[in-house]
């Protein structure tokens, strides 16, 4: 086993630099305008110095708020120079970070089956060099990858073995309450699908707690989300602390990521409620809903998205 400390990283203050931006903005703290405008700073800086890893580091990290943003082909290319910066430097566990990051591009492009090939790549190597945490990121996208390719026995597995690595890391840890979120979210949809109402509950409400303890804006889009379409399917919920109207927790997903602007997430969360709302008998809303959502995915070049949601508006038709 290769071990981490082996490669070369960021220099420590360069990274601290970073990661206070990144803070920052994931807090909502800091606009998406500002972010960039610090990162594209320290790029400067890192340039000027030659030192490869810490311009890869900060390239990594446009490529992340550009994610976020929806600005999919300006965060693949932003990876794909952190990526050549990171295999010049000879740092094998940043290129399969990359790697995990440009699947995550690629999913919400979608195009499923290049992201899931860089999740199993960048596993591969994190098993290798022993990163349990990079591990658990992989396999737990990999799993969200094969519930969009409704692969459901295989992403349950998938999911599985994505509880068993997280059990290895701080739970209170933010990255992880993250992770552990997502996972949450694919097991809902999974149980939805198996038409098992009581386990997909019970995995939304352990989301939407692991949202209120860690209180980051972009988990609470996520865990809002999942509540909506699982509340969506039992029409009331069980436990008298909760809203039966599902639209609350849309509207509490979609301002939590407008906090961040995160507009790919915002595009996604109104797909989830014009579904919810086709379900519940409201068509002509949940038609209009989809035409803008078409449209948001449109501007963002989700391509599998807006072919799915232009399916689902054809059913109301």
């Amino acid at each position: 086993m290769v071990r981490t400390a082996d490669f070369p990283e960021p220099t420590p203050e360069f990274n601290q630099k970073c990661v206070a931006i990144i803070n920052r903005f994931g807090s909502g703290e800091m606009p998406y305008e500002q972010a960039i405008a610090e990162l594209e700073t320290l790029a400067k800086e890192a340039d000027a110095s030659g030192h490869l890893v810490n311009q890869g580091r900060v390239e990594q990290l446009l490529g992340y708020v550009q994610h976020y943003r929806g600005n999919l082909d300006v965060s693949i290319r932003h990876n794909e120079r952190a990526r050549n910066l990171y295999a010049r430097a000879g740092n094998t566990r940043r290129v399969a970070i990359i790697d995990l990051n440009q699947g995550e591009n690629y999913r919400f492009k979608g195009e499923l089956n290049r992201a899931a090939k860089l999740y199993q790549t960048a596993y591969e190597v994190a098993e290798q060099v022993g990163d349990v945490q990079l591990q658990t990121q992989a396999s737990s996208n990999e799993g969200l990858v094969l519930v969009a390719l409704k692969k459901y026995d295989v992403a349950h597995g998938v999911f599985n073995k994505s509880l068993k690595l997280i059990q290895q890391l701080d739970l209170n840890d933010d990255t992880t309450a993250t992770l552990l979120c997502e996972i949450y979210h694919g097991l809902a949809v999974i149980h939805l699908h198996e038409g098992n109402l009581e386990a997909a509950w019970a995995r939304a409400v352990e989301a939407i707690q692991l949202a209120e303890k860690v209180n980051l804006p972009l988990i609470k889009g996520y865990a809002n989300r999942t509540l909506g379409e699982v509340i969506t399917e039992l029409k009331t919920a069980p436990d008298s602390r909760f809203s039966s109207d599902p639209d609350d927790y849309y509207r509490e997903s979609y301002n939590a990521l407008q906090e961040l602007k995160a507009e790919a997430e915002m595009a996604r969360t109104f797909f989830s409620q014009a579904l919810s709302l086709a379900k519940r008998g409201r068509r002509t809303m949940a038609a209009r809903k989809l035409q803008q959502v078409m449209d948001m995915f449109t501007k963002l070049g989700m391509v599998d998205d807006a072919a799915r949601a232009a399916e689902a508006q054809l059913t109301m038709m």
